[in-house]
């Protein structure tokens, strides 16, 4: 069922003719905008073509014959052999394995390594699985124990070869459907019945939750500015949990198909006390291979032979494999979420991208009109690259239909907020989940002032002209209603971070978009027919200002008397705010009919110099629908978190620099302190 109120619209045309011809080539360009601004993109991630020579690179083919490092052409020199030739490399490697166990030599350790993968990689040529599989295994063997034995790591390319080798070794026991944790491995062909042990470390993925991986360098990241990897030593994957567990009642808070970042590393111990093993005679025997699946979101080094040694990381791929899936294509979630709402209603909600942890702070981030949590994950992907951030804080998505006012909205997000709470934390014992801080891009960020604001009667006095009391509505109507005008500040929410927000409403919500939002929008059919009976049983109790806001444009017209409340409503006094405004460039004639702002939002209604509690206020030189993305904005989340956290652990943020992506230099910023400068005071050149 589609609303319709043309005759609201056909009054404000007779009356103001030549403002609306304007309008209506502003609502082109509005949808122009919004839209392009809505969809992230609609491919994050590519497979790496099989025949590219990267993709060579990494699966070891290519190449007519083998090549060897200098380090093992000067062992082979000694022996009084060449490693190029077939006879005398299997010559090498046998005597070598013989008098390795006298000598143990790191230089020795790695030469048997590189012969034993490149015997490995011939023998995976000709079709011999098995065999390869045990050359692989003790090319692993050798290149733990050149690690181990060489701390300054003389030896060039010894971790690429034990690296290499490990993703070989798993490219093979991948395609048997082998890896899994907590299973054991045996070798093919092993003497002394050597097996692979697997084992995830992770304190919050569980065994169940590993149901298969990808390799992060088979793929090529497309839509996120930055890629963050690192190098060290282990084998980057993609982990994969498809099936999720209904028993657990959390788990209703994430999305049926996870990815995470894992780092694949292979122990070398001694089978009978689990010590780092010592070189013999036969690579495997009295040997214990564990193959350590590490959570790389955790940690980033790891103990060998007794020393930290860094890992080797990747947490984008994983975050851009999972957005890649059909299911999160952000134009269908935000396309159904403002022009057909009741199909976004049964997914509305928090969304966790990992489990949750009772010891980091959740930040909320809360997506704008038109839009979706796909939105955030460029700042998404920067703030969690930081590990001062990722360790003290953990990241949940909102996501919700944008048809609706955007107050009805937030009545729905506290109800959501208060779910999850109870869900993870029903006795209110943690103190992380009572330092909330909420982070809203334009509409998301009125909802998220919602979360923080007393109502009193104030919401509720500029859509009707009696008390509550007198509302004739059966009990749940009268519930509903209660909900929307009648609220506490959430005592979890410490602060409100809104960026590019029409604290003012914006003039793109006008006679004509509004108009043309009613022709697009299908509101639920419950919603329309609760309205009408409650308008119906109650006449000359709603104002015109209720009767006429039916949609999330409606309520974003700078007339807007839910704003004006909203501006003046009672913050909690214990929540302190944080506002972001955008000021694209002007040039050109567009600038003549436009005023300052992100084009979207005027500098006017985006500034809240006076708002009590307003901790600190920058305006980046950017356009609304790419303001939270910007480098800048990015940056200036970042510090308030670090802030946060330096407040709580006595830590100064300010000996910390903070990460600005190399990729996009820093803008100027322009920082405002609470009621410092009046809205019509000219601002610097620097940001004009």
């Amino acid at each position: 069922m589609i609303v319709r109120y043309e005759s609201i619209v056909r009054a404000n045309l007779r009356t103001r003719p030549f403002q609306s011809a304007n309008a209506a080539l502003l609502t082109v360009v509005l949808l122009a905008s919004l839209g392009s601004g809505c969809a992230s993109s609609e491919q994050w991630i590519q497979r790496r073509p099989a025949d590219s020579p990267y993709a060579a690179r990494l699966l070891g083919v290519g190449n007519d014959k083998p090549r060897f490092s200098e380090t093992t052409r000067q062992v082979a020199t000694k022996a009084g052999l060449n490693p190029e030739i077939d006879d005398q490399r299997q010559r090498l490697l046998t005597l070598l394995a013989d008098a390795h166990g006298e000598t143990g030599a790191p230089e020795v350790e790695f030469a048997l390594a590189e012969l034993a993968a490149v015997q490995a990689d011939s023998l995976r040529e000709d079709g011999d699985d098995d065999a390869a599989i045990g050359f692989y295994a003790e090319s692993l063997v050798h290149g733990y124990h050149a690690l181990a034995g060489d701390p300054l790591r003389r030896i060039g390319g010894a971790t690429s070869r034990y690296n290499t080798s490990l993703q070989s070794l798993l490219r093979l026991l991948q395609s048997r459907d082998q890896v899994h944790p907590g299973a054991r491995i045996p070798l093919p062909h092993s003497e002394h019945g050597c097996s692979i042990a697997v084992e995830l470390h992770s304190s919050h993925w569980r065994q169940e939750d590993f149901d298969g991986f990808e390799f992060a360098e088979d793929f090529q990241v497309l839509a996120l500015r930055n890629h963050y990897h690192t190098t060290g030593v282990g084998v980057p994957l993609v982990a994969k949990r498809d099936h999720p567990d209904r028993n657990h009642p959390e788990d209703r808070f994430y999305p049926t198909t996870l990815c995470y970042p894992l780092t694949a590393f292979v122990r070398v111990e001694s089978a009978d006390h689990h010590q780092p093993a010592t070189p013999a005679a036969d690579p495997h025997q009295g040997l214990r291979l564990v193959l350590e699946l590490h959570d790389t979101m955790e940690h980033e080094q790891l103990n060998l032979a007794g020393r930290r040694t860094p890992l080797a990381s990747d947490l984008t791929t994983p975050l851009a494999y999972f957005l890649n899936q059909p299911q999160f294509q952000e134009s269908k979630i935000s396309n159904s979420g403002l022009f057909q709402p009741e199909q976004l209603e049964a997914y509305q909600g928090l969304y966790l991208l990992e489990p949750y942890d009772p010891n980091r702070i959740p930040v909320v981030m809360v997506h704008g009109l038109w839009s979706s949590p796909a939105t955030w994950m460029e700042m998404f992907n920067d703030l969690r690259s930081d590990p001062r951030i990722r360790s003290r804080y953990q990241f949940w998505f909102y996501l919700y239909p944008t048809a609706s006012p955007f107050f009805v909205s937030a009545a729905q997000m506290r109800e959501d907020l208060q779910q999850v709470k109870q869900t993870f934390d029903p006795n209110d014992s943690t103190l992380a989940m009572d330092q909330m801080v909420l982070v809203g891009h334009s509409m998301g960020g009125l909802m998220s002032r919602l979360q923080a604001v007393n109502s009193g009667d104030d919401f509720w006095r500029v859509v009707a002209t009696d008390d509550f009391s007198k509302l004739k509505a059966d009990e749940e109507s009268r519930t509903h209603v209660s909900r929307l005008f009648y609220f506490q500040p959430d005592s979890s929410v410490r602060r409100v971070v809104t960026i590019g927000s029409p604290h003012r409403g914006s003039r793109f919500a006008n006679g004509v978009t509004r108009w043309v939002g009613n022709k697009l929008i299908e509101l639920p059919v419950k919603t329309i027919a609760r309205r009408q009976e409650l308008f119906r049983d109650n006449p000359g109790l709603f104002l015109p200002a209720a009767t006429s806001m039916m949609t999330s444009l409606d309520s974003l017209a700078p007339d807007s008397p839910m704003l004006s409340a909203l501006l003046t409503a009672r913050s909690a006094p214990w929540v302190s705010y944080h506002n972001v405004v955008g000021d694209a460039p002007r040039s050109g004639p567009a600038s003549w009919f436009t005023t300052r702002g992100d084009g979207v939002v005027s500098l006017a209604s985006a500034r809240l110099d006076d708002l009590p509690g307003l901790e600190s206020q920058v305006i980046v030189p950017d356009s609304h629908v790419t303001l939270h993305r910007h480098p800048q904005t990015v940056a200036e989340v970042q510090r308030i978190l670090l802030a946060q956290a330096a407040e709580l652990e006595g830590y100064d943020p300010l000996q910390a620099s903070l990460t600005i992506p190399r990729s996009s230099p820093a803008m100027p910023t322009v920082r405002l302190v609470s009621g410092s400068e009046p809205l019509d005071t000219p601002l610097p050149a620097s940001v004009r």
